[in-house]
Order: structure tokens, then C-alpha cells, then sequence
């Protein structure tokens, strides 16, 4: 994904409906998602891992997976680097509902939603509360999109949500246990994404919610 500007860093998925508002009605949306899952080919059952890395050959980037705690903020959210997807997720939840999380997000990327974003400057005022925060994001080749996982209010969501329902139906958790400590350019981006969480987690304290999560 590239940016037009620099000062755009953050984009979050956004697309309206026709103006019929039935151009694509929920059996044309599974079908279509249905058919990307016989695509894939996957197994009867695979684990997370195994999925990204089938979903990697299809929208030839890798993708890796990052637990970290996002105190309710956003469930989960997907960074976009030049050779490589970041899904992260929230670490304090049940290994299903990271599952869902990471279906939504993949869920995404399967559909081409990251081909077209939305970007909004509105978004970079929220998420970089500091020159710092923005300077470090960028330095990192950042992009970031944010899915709304409490709000499927729209056509791309919807499509999304129901993708990653399906699914589900082919994807396991894998075994609980102890998260591997966050390495390399995964440490670095959550060392990234520590401050404008804490910016965001204060401006929902003080009332003022954001319509971007």
C-alpha cells in the first residue's frame, strides 16, 4: 500500500453501498466468500499460522501475527509495510475470540479492502498525539488499518464479518500457553503503538470517543 503525502499515515477501511442499497445482499456476499474459501484450498482444520501462510501465497506478502495488549481500544488492527502484512491483536482475550479477531483482519486482506483505502488526516491527529509517535511509525514504513470489530455499520464490514465466519469453520486455535516475547520489527511496532493507544485510551476517559476504532 502507498500514501499519497507523508502527514497520511493512518487509514481505516470505509466503502458505502450503492445507492439502491441492494447491490450485494448477504447470499451474493457468502457466495463470494465461499468461493474464496474453496480457493484457498485449506485443510479441515489448520491454526492461525497455517492460514496466514496460505493467505500470504494469495496476496503475496507475508503476514505475521502480533499479540499485544490493546486495553479496548481496538480488538485488533493491521499494519502495512512494503513486504509484509502485521495483524495485531489483543493478547488478554480467549484464544476464539483472537481467532475472530485475526479471521476479520485476514478477512480484509482476502477481499482486496486494502487496495483502496480510505485515508483520513483526522485519524494521524488521533493515533500520533506526538510528533515522536508519528516520526517512529513512519521510520518503521507504517501504514495502518483499523477494523471497527464492535460496528459492522457497512457493506465492507459486513462482507468481512461474514468471510471471517466462514471461516472459522476451517480454523483452530492453537493450544493455550505462554506468548512468545515480541522480537525485532514486531517489538518495534508495538513499542510504536504503545503511546497512541494510551492517547486514545485517555481521550475515551475524558468523553472524547473517536469514530475511527
Amino acid at each position: 500500500m502507498t500514501l499519497a503525502t507523508d502527514d497520511r499515515l493512518f487509514t481505516y477501511w470505509r466503502r458505502t453501498e450503492d445507492e439502491d442499497g441492494a447491490s450485494m445482499r448477504v447470499g451474493r456476499i457468502r457466495r463470494r466468500c465461499k468461493q474464496l474459501i474453496h480457493e484457498l484450498a485449506l485443510p479441515a482444520a489448520t491454526d492461525l499460522p497455517g492460514l496466514c501462510r496460505v493467505v500470504a501465497a494469495r496476496v503475496g506478502r507475508p503476514i505475521h501475527l502480533v499479540p499485544m495488549s490493546l486495553d479496548g481500544v481496538v480488538s485488533g488492527m493491521t499494519a502495512t509495510t512494503d513486504d509484509a502484512y502485521w495483524v495485531v491483536y489483543e493478547q488478554k482475550t480467549s484464544p476464539w475470540h483472537q481467532v475472530h479477531i485475526v479471521l476479520h483482519e485476514i478477512g480484509h486482506l482476502l477481499l482486496g479492502h486494502d487496495q483502496d483505502p480510505a485515508v483520513t488526516e483526522d485519524a494521524l491527529k488521533v493515533w500520533t498525539p506526538s510528533v515522536d509517535v508519528a516520526t517512529a511509525m513512519r521510520r518503521l514504513g507504517l501504514t495502518m488499518g483499523l477494523a471497527r470489530h464492535h460496528c459492522y455499520d457497512n457493506l465492507t464490514e459486513r462482507e468481512t464479518e461474514i468471510l471471517g465466519t466462514l471461516l472459522m469453520e476451517k480454523v483452530v486455535p492453537s493450544p493455550p500457553g505462554e506468548d512468545e516475547p515480541l522480537e525485532g520489527r514486531a517489538a518495534e511496532l508495538a513499542a510504536s503503538l504503545g503511546p497512541a493507544l494510551q492517547h486514545v485510551r485517555q481521550q475515551i476517559r475524558e468523553g472524547g470517543g473517536t469514530d475511527v476504532l
